[in-house]
């Protein structure tokens, strides 16, 4: 097969991922959705006069909670008398309500418990006359989720661990919310009965309730018996507490400000005003890297020949093929032209968070999504990125913005450009480039 031309990934792969960043950025949306006019506070979708309340309160938990409460503190200003940010990043230095450090994605360290009990002791001691603010985001689990009684706080991240080894990460939130304590499944709806309550929600494409494990949202019904199963696989088949009661009439549905959905617009809209067409493969793909990245190359192909009839290339046994069969792709049913179109090629999306810990992908993870793409990708011209957007939280050694060039059959090389940690956390964005001009 010819050597593809030339092609300069960074520009493109760069206005993807600063697009996608300001376009689901936690700051922006919560700004966006606290809004006051003279009397009259906006919060999501309801409407409240602010006389009435005695206080206004926060707490904002997970990797983009500093830019969650820094939204807040500018929108409302004096209004706020209380507030505590939990997360994985330092806070913005003019934040002036108080931040603990929980730099583990995973329950049952002891900065998660010391973060949970000064959560709960704020929430328990706002009164009817009160108003709570919960900023949610990403990595809010490893300070909800509380060990169950008689576990310790490392029993209980192996316990989680072996659940989401074995059955994967939605899996492990229904255990922690069902059979943990402190914050999940409801039970912050539950200790926060007095005031009113409302949560705002940076979701990754799984919905509002997974987040933090529900801390406003009570497990559904029927999922007990499930989570009965997944503990007895494990052999810790201990008897399922009683379920926790339901929050107070005062505990309003989360409202979610922003996730992967903005992100791929604003990176969309932008590519297609610089020439390209835009594609969704998908807002969230669930599974492994090697899954994820099987999926968008095959979603990928699938959008190429959509727009283009042309033969699936295959590959070559020469030197460097991997002789792996190239998966068959069905051409579309619908005529297509035969010759490319007028622009600059084919811009294709989707996120993904590879099925770790919520909030807790690292480079690793984006790095094992790169080498399978490369390897699953046969047109030479095509280029594949995996954008964090959670900034530098889980893993010092592998930034937020990670991308790579050419298909090669080996290793992928990637390069990195620094952002700002603790901006938001959508997931981590997909793109994959085909320019019409190469071949």
């Amino acid at each position: 097969m010819p050597e593809a031309p030339p092609f300069e990934p960074r520009s493109p792969f760069e206005t993807a991922f600063r697009t996608a960043i300001e376009g689901a950025d936690a700051y922006r949306a919560v700004r966006a959705g606290l809004r006051l006019h003279e009397d009259i506070l906006r919060i999501g979708n309801r409407f409240v006069p602010v006389s009435r309340f005695r206080e206004i309160a926060f707490v904002a938990l997970g990797n983009a909670a500093g830019s969650m409460a820094l939204a807040a503190q500018e929108m409302l200003g004096e209004r706020l008398t209380q507030g505590l940010v939990a997360s994985a990043v330092a806070s913005p230095e003019a934040l002036q309500f108080q931040h603990l450090r929980v730099p583990d994605p995973w329950p049952g360290s002891s900065a998660a418990e010391a973060a949970r009990a000064n959560l709960l002791e704020l929430v328990t001691g706002l009164g009817s006359d009160d108003l709570l603010l919960v900023l949610l985001s990403p990595g809010a689990l490893a300070v909800t989720a509380g060990p169950p009684a008689g576990w310790d706080g490392p029993g209980w991240r192996r316990l989680l661990e072996r659940i989401r080894a074995q059955a994967g990460a939605l899996d492990m939130v229904r255990v922690a919310r069902d059979i943990g304590t402190g914050a999940v499944g409801g039970r912050l709806g539950v200790a926060a009965r007095a005031p009113v309550v409302v949560t705002l929600v940076v979701d990754r494409g799984e919905g509002a309730e997974w987040v933090g494990g529900g801390p406003t949202v009570p497990a559904p019904e029927g999922e007990r018996a499930r989570v009965a199963g997944l503990l007895a696989a494990t052999e810790a088949a201990a008897p399922l507490p009683a379920a926790p009661p339901p929050p107070g009439p005062n505990v309003h549905r989360p409202v979610v400000v922003t996730g992967p959905a903005d992100a791929i617009e604003a990176s969309g809209n932008l590519l297609a005003g610089q020439g390209w067409i835009s594609r969704l493969v998908a807002v969230h793909l669930s599974g492994s890297p090697a899954e994820a990245a099987a999926r968008f190359v095959e979603g990928l192909e699938t959008i190429r020949t959509e727009q283009v009839a042309e033969p699936l290339p295959t590959r070559s046994g020469g030197s460097g093929s991997t002789g792996t069969a190239v998966p068959s792709i069905p051409l579309p049913t619908t005529e297509t032209p035969s010759a490319r179109p007028q622009s600059r090629g084919l811009a294709v999306f989707a996120t993904a968070t590879f099925d770790t810990v919520e909030g807790g992908e690292r480079g690793e993870e984006v790095r094992a999504f790169l080498r399978a793409a490369s390897q699953a990708t046969v047109r030479r011209e095509a280029f594949l990125g995996a954008l964090r957007t959670s900034g530098d939280v889980a893993d010092r050694g592998g930034a937020a913005g990670i991308w790579m060039g050419r298909r090669l059959d080996g290793d992928a090389p990637t390069e990195t450009f620094p952002v700002r940690p603790g901006f938001t956390d959508v997931g981590t964005l997909l793109v994959g480039f085909v320019p019409w001009a190469a071949r």
